[in-house]
């Protein structure tokens, strides 16, 4: 829904004449920050506040939360990536941000769902996040330069 959200403000402020210039500047920034030595942290660091609890329906309680989960709002995104993906759901349309929030927020429950399904134990699964963080980083600078560069030439294309 978030990715819907922005797409909407994009479209209500006519940001797609501006596409391939806001995923550029969005992926320059994403590129930035991700290749700090410090691990980058976008989002909240913390979720659902528990007052809630007592005045709001649980059924709503667990709609808002994992929508804060999927999208990043309520818990720390390691991977700058996201930062490019919000510069390309402002100027995509509702539609397309809603589903692409929809794959990030799927592929972001993927890899708590793994260990999980695996049996892991959790100082376990704490270990494999170690071992895997170096690949991660590169992976997320990969995916900035490579889906940066193809987001902006079909822009530039299409437009």
């Amino acid at each position: 829904m978030v990715g819907g959200v922005a797409g909407l403000i994009g479209e209500l402020l006519g940001l797609a004449a501006w596409r391939p210039w806001i995923i550029l500047a969005a992926g320059s920034a994403a590129l930035v920050y991700g290749l700090r030595k410090t691990p980058p942290r976008i989002g909240r660091q913390r979720q659902v506040p528990r007052r809630w609890s007592v005045t709001t329906p649980l059924a709503w309680i667990y709609l808002v939360w994992g929508m804060m989960l999927g999208s990043g709002l309520a818990t720390p995104v390691f991977q700058t990536a996201f930062l490019l993906l919000l510069g390309a759901q402002l100027t995509a349309g509702w539609q397309l941000g809603l589903f692409s929030g929809a794959l990030f927020g799927a592929f972001r429950q993927m890899t708590a769902l793994g260990p999980v399904l695996r049996r892991l134990d959790p100082g376990r699964t704490m270990q494999l996040l170690e071992v895997l963080r170096p690949y991660a980083r590169r992976g997320n600078i990969g995916l900035i330069v490579a889906g940066g560069v193809t987001l902006v030439l079909v822009s530039l294309l299409a437009g």
